[in-house]
């Protein structure tokens, strides 16, 4: 990873912040700054909450404890459309609606920053081209979105939110779907975004990529965040093994961290 700037400043601060379903609570007390040039992994087993912390911070469900901050308003203070000029978000589902290709998908990136009703013009076809380009699927432009793979529709709409400009990326999972080779790719287009000044908070389930391209972490177990900061201090053997309930170590292989899950003993009941 790049050596980050200090002066950027901070473009999402997490107050206090909690959610609960029900009776259940996910986890609470969740206090952090995601800052211009960083990039924030959120891990930890299924049911924790990891999707619904996403949409906190895409302003879709309100938190229900403590202030999420864009900037220096209360997220909650800012219209859907003033949220899409500051956020972009590349869902954990994007099963198409509607039997747009994949070039008109990544064209409604734009829509936030361009008056209503306006055509794109030549320069945004050619800038939706190009950032399908940079995710190695410009060959599917013309394509219908319902054709595609599971794979190949999660670069175009991660292509969206290229094209759209937003300083931050909200990345739910975007790495589900996609083969080794363009888990990688989708991760260094999102390691450039926030080299150049960007930042993005991503949903994962693979530890190694943590270690790899992210600057911090925060990691939820059930009922509870562990903690949050540098993924070597965070994410430690004891921390990682009670939040996914089986033994895990954390190994060096050529200078990497390496993640192994060792076999967990069953008991039958009688």
């Amino acid at each position: 990873m790049s050596q980050q700037r200090r002066d950027l400043p901070t473009l999402l601060h997490l107050d206090g912040v909690g959610a609960r379903v029900g009776e259940r609570t996910l986890f609470e007390g969740v206090s952090l700054s995601v800052e211009a040039g960083q990039a924030w992994a959120v891990v930890g087993p299924n049911g924790v909450g990891k999707t619904t912390l996403m949409r906190q911070l895409a302003g879709v469900r309100a938190a229900d404890q403590g202030q999420v901050w864009l900037h220096a308003r209360r997220l909650s203070e800012y219209t859907r459309r003033e949220i899409a000029r500051e956020v972009a978000v590349v869902p954990q589902s994007n099963a198409p609606v509607f039997a747009f290709s994949a070039l008109e998908l990544v064209l409604m990136g734009l829509h936030a920053s361009r008056p209503r009703f306006s055509l794109p013009s030549t320069g945004d076809r050619q800038r939706a081209f190009n950032a399908l380009a940079r995710l190695e699927v410009d060959h599917l432009a013309s394509r219908p979105v319902s054709s595609l793979s599971g794979g190949e529709r999660q670069r175009v709409v991660m292509a969206r939110a290229l094209v759209a400009g937003a300083p931050l990326w909200l990345l739910d999972e975007p790495t589900a779907n996609l083969d080794l080779r363009h888990q990688l790719r989708l991760l260094e287009v999102m390691r450039q975004h926030v080299d150049q000044g960007g930042a993005a908070v991503a949903v994962l389930h693979d530890l190694n990529l943590v270690h790899r391209y992210f600057d911090r972490v925060l990691l939820l177990a059930p009922g509870h965040a562990m903690g949050w900061g540098e993924p070597d201090e965070v994410l430690n053997n004891e921390d990682v093994s009670e939040a996914f309930g089986l033994p895990m170590r954390r190994l060096q292989v050529e200078g990497r961290p390496v993640w192994l899950a060792e076999a967990a003993s069953h008991t039958a009941d009688v």
